[in-house]
């Protein structure tokens, strides 16, 4: 089965040039998604119900011109830039194919835990992707007792790219397992109407899940213990009740 990829979905330029007018600083930025310091994290971690990460996922499931997810500005002075370990070390997952994170790039802890003299963090941090893609990633890192990084994993990339929004739902549990369940939502196609070529929104836009993924945490490794493609006809329906206050 094929997956969705960015390079899937292309459009000629005169479209491309008209959508970049009409979208040109719908940019949002998600800037209430809670501004504490890096704290403990108690198991199990459910991104749905993870109170720094409510509003990215209601946006992004909700507003049809949401083209780019940042971080707040108020973020960056609590950001740490990547260091030369952790660019070099590929990140795991569902990365379409560009595993390694590059130069100059910052990201804001969430909070961390610690499993067999290992230490934890859950990251978050915005990159550029396949064609200039905006990407707002959500990862985390394994690092020894000296601090060195054994490993890393990309939980989530949240982005959307023309036609298609993608992101992904995770849960860290108690066992020390992690499951990712993968969307995409497909918004709008194109067709030919008395020879000219027209967008038609889809009126359903649920989040379809097509592919499943689970990982063990096994000194400090993330391990793949199993992964599942799901037919992009099931749908999977999600709810979100944390509240997203805005400024």
């Amino acid at each position: 089965m094929l997956r969705p990829t960015m390079n899937s979905y292309r459009l000629n330029f005169p479209l491309c040039l008209q959508r970049s007018v009409i979208l040109f600083g719908i940019i949002l930025i998600s800037a209430d998604c809670n501004t504490q310091k890096s704290k403990g994290l108690v198991l199990p971690v459910d991104s749905t119900q993870f109170t720094q990460l409510a509003c990215y996922y209601k946006d992004i499931n909700s507003d049809d011109n949401v083209m780019e997810l940042k971080l707040p500005d108020e973020y960056k002075e609590k950001t740490n830039l990547f260091n030369q370990q952790e660019i070099k070390v590929p990140v795991k997952g569902e990365n379409f194919l560009s595993p390694y994170i590059g130069d100059g790039v910052r990201y804001y802890e969430l909070g961390y835990f610690e499993h067999d003299g290992n230490t934890y963090k859950l990251i978050i941090y915005n990159k550029i992707g396949e064609s200039d893609t905006l990407l707002l990633n959500v990862q985390i890192n394994s690092y020894d007792a000296k601090g060195n990084l054994v490993d890393a994993l990309l939980l989530s990339s949240f982005f959307a790219y023309e036609d298609i929004v993608r992101f992904s739902d995770f849960v860290i549990r108690q066992d020390y397992t992690i499951s990712i369940d993968s969307y995409v939502i497909y918004r709008w196609y194109e067709d030919s109407k008395d020879g000219h070529l027209v967008t038609i929104k889809f009126k359903d836009q649920a989040p379809q899940i097509y592919i499943k993924e689970q990982y063990q945490m096994e000194n400090g490794r993330f391990k793949l213990i199993s992964t599942n493609e799901v037919s992009q006809g099931k749908k999977k329906k999600r709810a979100l009740n944390i509240p997203c206050l805005r400024h």
